[in-house]
């Protein structure tokens, strides 16, 4: 008896406060408000050394065996300079960069309707040049003229 006279009770002070409880919880900010996002990155290397803006940004991740990077808490409103260096030997660096115009609100849950912003690239790491024993790229020569 007492536990269905707490239930009862409970039901009428949320019937009492009315609306006004219900009002005071904030409301979520809309995609447009949130100016985080992640940055995915497929590779042809795995595992690459990333520096974002020429620091080192520690909230990244690999997914697909060190082939996908991702990288979280990205400022989608300036333009980043993402900076990869492949742990493979004999292959270059490279530099991407991210605009305020590539990102995309993408949905991640279709029940729960879960939105976020995502920007995706794909980087092909180059070849390395070799170097000659001074430190700089060998010069390239003409082709002979017949």
């Amino acid at each position: 008896m007492a536990r269905g006279v707490s239930v009862i009770g409970w039901g009428v002070a949320f019937l009492l406060a009315g609306p006004g409880v219900w009002a005071q919880t904030p409301a979520e900010p809309g995609p447009e408000e949130v100016t985080r996002g992640e940055a995915r990155i497929s590779m042809n290397s795995d595992y690459a050394k990333l520096l974002v803006d020429g620091t080192e940004w520690e909230a990244h991740e690999f997914e697909d065996q060190g082939r996908t990077l991702l990288i979280h808490g990205l400022d989608r409103t300036e333009v980043h300079q993402v900076q990869l260096t492949p742990v493979v030997p004999g292959l270059d660096a490279v530099v991407v960069e991210v605009r305020p115009e590539d990102w995309k609100l993408v949905r991640l849950d279709k029940k729960a309707k879960t939105l976020m912003w995502r920007v995706e690239k794909k980087v092909t790491f180059p070849k390395a040049r070799p170097k000659s024993a001074g430190g700089e790229t060998p010069p390239t020569e003409p082709a002979p003229t017949p």
